[in-house]
């Protein structure tokens, strides 16, 4: 039966190109070198299959087919434009929170360093920090901020635990009595996020039973089923391990054991809510010590986690995000993200989205979109298959970008775009009418000659020297990265060898450029790049603090889980040393910060 059913799908391919372009599923992509990739039949069935347009039979696929098309055509209305950035040409400095270092920490950076690096930041605009959306409740090795469990909540093993003593006796004790603990988490060149909660955890209990009830009954009350929800979620984590270990009756919010582990882990339920209680009051207090924090929005989330657990209807099952075949990743990219339903977002006005978007923009003045093409398509992977049996997605951009520029301007906080890769044609355009600031980095400003000079980048526009899933620049003038990706056998030894020779030549051009020796790399150094960088016009130029301390390694590194400490790496100078440095004073005063 199942051959008679493929020869029956395939016996029509033009119908089936017809419902796959009328379901908003592109029949073929060109990579970045122009070569015309053709989707497989399967992966378009499978995608139609899973937006509920089935085509395993030429009969099935004229039904759906009827049926997407009867659908009434919703105009694209149009996007407004984002809240303004700041104006001026001005810096933002941009942290890791985990990486940063207090001499009384508990461990792990927190809302705290990040009011500190505000307070202590000379003429930052800007604070800027990676995503703090909540981690995995009970799987605390998985660190990586970019495949959260709930992109709408925030991480409380950032929480800053001194800051609770006020809180009574108990809660004091409490942090007594795990002090020897944090001393030795603090001394670590890595974050240890399983040792890092496990200690934190009796504190936060103490402070729970401290707590103000009435203020976090109204909290409670605010936050709604979505935050009921997310804190159910991690009280059945706490209680059954992870998702995957769940018993039956558990599988959605609406199940019938849900509603009875309410009723009586009320309790278990309402220390989550606590503890996204602290969150928000820690955020916001990090963001008034300072000129303003500067969020980024991931573009996913884990496929077992809250966020999806709380809302399956929204996201379609069997398939992720990833990226096509590039230069960079030649065998493409699978980033294990679940894929939202664009038509299920269609149909409710964009609702879901407009609400992730406010719930990132709270407390910020301005959000970065992490792979921001996903407002006008996606590239989708089914599960099993490699990144180059894929397709694009397409969403409806103008309804995403006008819910995008009319939260922008009810929380007063601008937009940044990253858009970095495989991009479509004229979509910078469209970002930058809509009010959208470009992403622009250093590496990949490339014209037929090389690397683009500063000043010809876009004025509308956030740029900087590196990103989180690059070397920093120390790594990458010494070539850390490309000796390291030899040692974890991702890149053979003749590749290396190629490396170096294209990392030479690049590297001879920016120190030209920049006016500064290709031979050494040094505070001098790392001034003159920076100060041929700010030669641009863009509205923002982008600081890491790893660039601060001639940090060699790399935040992450894309393809790679546990074989290098991703996401983990902290500063290895506390807060009131980090401007201090011979590299902070270079860079801060190349790019005039007075």
């Amino acid at each position: 039966m199942t051959n008679v059913r493929r020869a029956d799908t395939s016996s029509d391919p033009v119908l089936l190109g017809d419902l796959a372009r009328a379901a908003g599923i592109d029949t073929d992509w060109q990579d970045v070198d122009g070569r015309r990739h053709v989707v497989p039949a399967e992966t378009l069935r499978g995608v139609l299959a899973a937006l509920d347009l089935p085509a395993n039979s030429a009969a099935q696929a004229r039904d759906s087919l009827a049926r997407r098309r009867a659908l009434p055509v919703v105009p694209t209305p149009g996007s407004g434009h984002c809240y303004p950035p700041p104006e001026g040409r001005r810096y933002a400095i941009v942290a890791q929170t985990f990486s940063l270092r207090r001499s009384t920490d508990q461990g792990i950076g927190d809302y705290t360093a990040l009011a500190e690096l505000g307070a202590g930041a000379p003429g930052a605009a800007l604070i800027g920090l990676s995503p703090p959306h909540a981690l995995m409740p009970v799987e605390r090795d998985r660190a990586s901020p970019y495949q959260p469990s709930d992109r709408r909540f925030l991480e409380p093993v950032l929480l800053d635990l001194a800051a609770l003593a006020p809180m009574g006796e108990t809660v004091a004790a409490a942090l007594d009595v795990a002090e020897p603990a944090f001393a030795a988490l603090r001394e670590c060149t890595c974050v240890d996020y399983p040792a890092v909660w496990a200690t934190k955890r009796p504190v936060l209990e103490a402070a729970f039973r401290a707590a103000p009830r009435k203020e976090l009954d109204a909290f409670h009350r605010a936050g709604g089923r979505v935050l009921d929800d997310f804190a159910t979620f991690a009280a059945l984590s706490d209680r059954f391990g992870p998702r995957r270990a769940w018993p039956a009756g558990f599988e959605h919010p609406g199940d019938a054991g849900i509603a009875a582990f309410r009723a009586n882990a009320t309790d278990a339920i309402r220390f989550h809510v606590f503890l996204q209680w602290l969150c928000d009051r820690q955020l916001k207090e990090a963001a008034a010590a300072g000129p303003g924090l500067y969020r980024d929005l991931a573009v996913g989330a884990a496929p077992d986690g809250s966020e999806v657990w709380s809302q399956p209807t929204r996201f379609l099952r069997g398939f992720s995000i990833g990226a096509p075949p590039d230069p960079y990743s030649v065998s493409g990219q699978i980033w294990g993200i679940p894929v939202p339903d664009p038509h299920r977002s269609a149909a409710e006005g964009h609702a879901g989205f407009a609400a992730l978007v406010a719930a990132n923009m709270r407390h910020a003045r301005a959000l970065r979109l992490d792979h921001a093409m996903g407002l006008e398509r996606l590239f989708v992977i089914p599960d099993g298959a490699e990144a180059r049996d894929g397709c694009y997605l397409r969403y409806d951009a103008g309804g995403l970008m006008t819910a995008l520029a009319r939260e922008s301007r009810a929380a007063q906080c601008s937009v940044i775009g990253e858009a970095l890769g495989t991009v479509p044609e004229g979509f910078r355009d469209r970002l930058a009418t809509a009010g959208v600031l470009a992403y622009r980095v250093l590496w990949f400003e490339r014209d037929a000659a090389g690397l683009r000079h500063p000043k010809h980048w876009p004025a509308f526009a956030a740029c900087c020297v590196s990103t989180h899933d690059l070397p920093p620049l120390a790594g990458w003038w010494q070539g850390s990265d490309i000796a390291e990706a030899e040692a974890l056998g991702l890149l053979a030894p003749a590749g290396a060898i190629l490396a170096r020779q294209h990392r030479a030549e690049d590297r001879a051009a920016v120190a030209a450029a920049a006016g500064t020796d290709v031979a050494t790399f040094n505070p001098d150094a790392a001034g003159a790049v920076y100060r041929h960088v700010s030669q641009a016009p863009c509205a923002l130029l982008l600081v890491p603090t790893e660039d601060l301390i001639g940090e060699t390694n790399g935040v992450n590194r894309p393809g790679t889980d546990k074989e290098r400490p991703n996401w983990r790496l902290r500063h290895p100078v506390t807060m009131d040393a980090l401007f201090a440095n011979p590299y902070a004073t270079a860079i801060m005063n190349a790019i005039g910060r007075h």
